[in-house]
């Protein structure tokens, strides 16, 4: 597999709050693209990286099966560094990237880091958030589907250190194009998703607009 540096991970790395709230629906490349750019992140300095999921099901499904394709992918996994029962990797630099879950209580009020990412935040608590939150030190990553408004949006995203990105399949170069045909022929069927878009807009405040699902 080769990993191509997409216009989601672009858009990404032009972000520059402390609090990088971001969007994306399926294929939109959005855990994916951060995750390679914490992995660079980790080979350039001496940095404590912590992912955080709804449980470690979820994180082996998603988050570390990830990590590890990139770093494969990449010509950069060593398995000694490895650690399979901690889950967590060490890297040349000095750096670690850890995987834990939110419903670990432990682990949510123990050791600080520089950098968080909270993937898939729409299915943790607003309490797990903040107190991982608390503390970390630089960057916080906040990734999520469109399914309904949650704490991202009524208070991380009210502070004046966050920032916003919405993603779509569009921002995924590495998409092949037969999904991305399937992609356009859904958004063309009866004008529906159209429609509906429209009405979500007409019905929601203005300062919420960016938030919804497009």
């Amino acid at each position: 597999m080769k990993v191509i540096r997409t216009d989601a991970r672009r858009r990404i790395e032009q972000m520059t709050a402390r609090k990088r709230v971001i969007q994306g629906g399926t294929s939109a490349s959005k855990t994916f693209s951060i995750l390679s750019v914490l992995i660079m992140d980790a080979c350039k300095r001496r940095v404590e990286i912590s992912v955080v999921a709804e449980t470690v099901p979820h994180l082996r499904r998603g988050a570390i099966r990830d990590f590890i394709k990139i770093m494969i992918a990449k010509k950069m996994f060593v398995p000694a560094r490895w650690n399979k029962t901690l889950l967590t990797y060490k890297f040349h630099s000095g750096a670690t990237i850890e995987f834990f879950s939110a419903d670990q209580e432990a682990r949510l009020r123990g050791a600080r880091r520089q950098v968080l990412f909270v993937n898939e935040a729409n299915n943790i608590s607003w309490e797990a958030y903040h107190q991982l939150a608390i503390r970390t030190s630089e960057t916080i990553y906040i990734d999520f589907n469109p399914v309904q408004e949650f704490w991202a949006h009524t208070e991380v995203l009210k502070e004046p250190d966050s920032e916003f990105l919405m993603l779509t399949y569009k921002d995924n170069n590495a998409l092949p194009d037969t999904i991305r045909k399937e992609y356009g022929k859904l958004f063309l069927i009866s004008g529906k998703f159209k429609s509906r878009r429209r009405m979500l807009l007409l019905q929601t405040p203005i300062s919420k607009i960016k938030c919804w699902r497009c």
